[in-house]
């Protein structure tokens, strides 16, 4: 993967560029393509059969080492640059160590966490005045407090966070109290009848925002779309292990 580009000191400058691919002006937006990163990214977390992926092996690289990495790869989080970073397996498991990447790297985790039993009503997600039914949340360690994103054709859109609100969600959820800083989010899904939360890598976020601005079209987004996100979440589901979200991390 192609390093998405994730500077600047603004809170959610990380997931706000790792969505955007880079930053463009509101009406270039709405018409730009997903970048290259965004597609790779989302085959990284969502990867295709091995028959379908032997001519993409030999140009993805590690960032560190310059190994070749697989088609299904982590990421360490590059904290000077801010920039997401693929990892081959060796490089993974260096960095993997709490103390190895010091200031300069963190691995990216790759637990997904099917939260049971989550506490989040309805005039509470309201509250939160978003335009669709899907949102991630992650604490940025440079702002210093949790940012809310939801997924749009022009990639990831910031919204207010109340920090009351989330110290709420937190308080009524002890597993988010376990949420890797940067690397870590809270991805929510309302869609239809569905009320489902997750903790998930921070890349699984980006995959998700790749996949709508890969295949929206139109004003709705067309029927290929809705197909490609509930494959996204039914993959999901089949990646992820089910833990009540009133268990505090051990």
């Amino acid at each position: 993967m192609n390093s998405a580009a994730v500077r600047g000191a603004r809170p959610g400058a990380l997931l706000r560029t790792l969505a955007t691919g880079r930053a463009r002006p509101p009406a270039e937006q709405a018409q730009a393509p997903a970048s290259g990163a965004e597609v790779l990214a989302t085959r990284a977390a969502f990867p295709a059969p091995a028959d379908a992926a032997g001519g993409r092996d030999a140009a993805e690289r590690c960032e560190v080492c310059g190994e070749p990495v697989a088609p299904e790869h982590r990421h360490l989080l590059d904290l000077r640059a801010r920039v997401l970073r693929c990892a081959c397996r060796a490089c993974a498991v260096l960095f993997g160590h709490q103390a190895a990447g010091g200031a300069t790297y963190r691995l990216v985790p790759d637990r997904r966490l099917l939260l049971t039993g989550f506490t989040l009503d309805d005039p509470t997600w309201a509250s939160l005045r978003i335009p669709v039914q899907t949102a991630f949340v992650f604490r940025d360690s440079a702002a210093g407090r949790a940012a809310l994103f939801y997924p749009s054709p022009a990639g990831a859109v910031e919204s207010p966070l109340d920090e009351p609100l989330w110290t709420g969600l937190v308080r009524d959820n002890p597993a988010l109290e376990g949420l890797a800083d940067d690397v870590e989010a809270l991805l929510v899904n309302r869609t239809g009848d569905e009320h489902e939360h997750w903790i998930v890598p921070v890349d699984d976020c980006y995959a998700l925002v790749g996949l709508l601005r890969t295949h929206w079209k139109g004003f709705a987004g067309g029927p290929e779309v809705w197909a490609e996100l509930s494959e996204y979440f039914a993959a999901l589901r089949r990646r992820s292990t089910s833990v009540p979200a009133a268990r505090r991390p051990s």
